[in-house]
């Protein structure tokens, strides 16, 4: 598929979810008011982090469906708009990269300089349920992450902040322009090789229980084997401690060990 097919795809598969949500409410609740349905739906996508944001909760707008390709061209036109580097990473990356496969949220790296970060949260403000104390927790490092949900439509994202450690530094530098139809349209991802290893971590931390991170590596391997820069995934596996798991990972795809040495 081209690039542009693939992120349609994902956009449709996405959505549909959200579609099939709501529908579910209406069926089960055929009598409530706009303002009840909003208040489930949030419950049923979010659970307890939904049901108790007051500004998420008391917002009188229309309940608007999209999806997380839609959250990342708002949150990318905001972050160009500061010039805080970023990178799409996650389930999003590598449904774009490999086997696509339906998520609810979407995930952002971020490299950001402490003079940006009140700007930030003032960008923000106005569009999103954005708490400060989540922010400067993450900054701080008593967290790797905080939540944005956009008011109108839901949509999450969780944005993690670069430490500036030697992997993080080179996966801002290694990211990649994704381009569709539309080079306006335009949004930087993480490269397939970080995709991979991110997810090796996070399989690992995991204690090798994420079935839906080892099949999105698989997916991943299988896509782009013949584009992958294998002496970059060697170097970095041993490294990062996965290396274990890497050669399990491309055993499983059909790629040989010689590969990566």
């Amino acid at each position: 598929m081209s690039d542009s097919a693939k992120l349609n795809l994902v956009k449709r598969i996405a959505k549909k979810g959200s579609q099939l949500a709501l529908t579910g409410i209406y069926h089960q609740f055929p009598n409530t008011s706009k303002f009840q349905v909003r208040q489930l739906y949030l419950e049923k996508r979010w659970g307890f982090l939904g049901s108790h944001i007051e500004k998420l909760i008391k917002y009188q707008g229309e309940l608007m469906l999209e999806e997380p390709i839609w959250l990342v061209h708002q949150l990318a036109t905001i972050l160009d708009s500061l010039k805080i580097p970023y990178y799409v990473s996650g389930s999003v990356a590598s449904s774009l990269q490999g086997e696509v496969r339906f998520t609810e949220d979407l995930d952002l790296a971020i490299e950001i300089e402490s003079e940006q970060v009140q700007l930030l949260i003032d960008a923000l403000s106005q569009d999103f349920y954005i708490s400060e104390v989540a922010v400067y927790q993450a900054i701080e490092g008593v967290t790797n992450s905080f939540n944005v949900i956009h008011l109108q439509t839901t949509e999450k994202a969780a944005i993690f902040i670069s430490r500036k450690t030697n992997f993080d530094l080179s996966k801002m530098s290694r990211r990649q322009l994704y381009i569709s139809d539309d080079p306006a349209q335009a949004f930087y991802v993480c490269s397939p090789e970080d995709t991979i290893l991110q997810k090796l971590i996070w399989f690992k931390m995991t204690e090798s229980q994420s079935q839906k991170q080892w099949r999105d590596i698989l997916g991943v391997f299988k896509l782009q084997r013949d584009r992958l820069n294998w002496s970059y995934l060697g170097l970095w596996s041993k490294t990062l401690g996965v290396k274990e798991n890497i050669l399990k990972a491309m055993k499983e795809s059909g790629l040989t060990r010689s590969l990566l040495d």
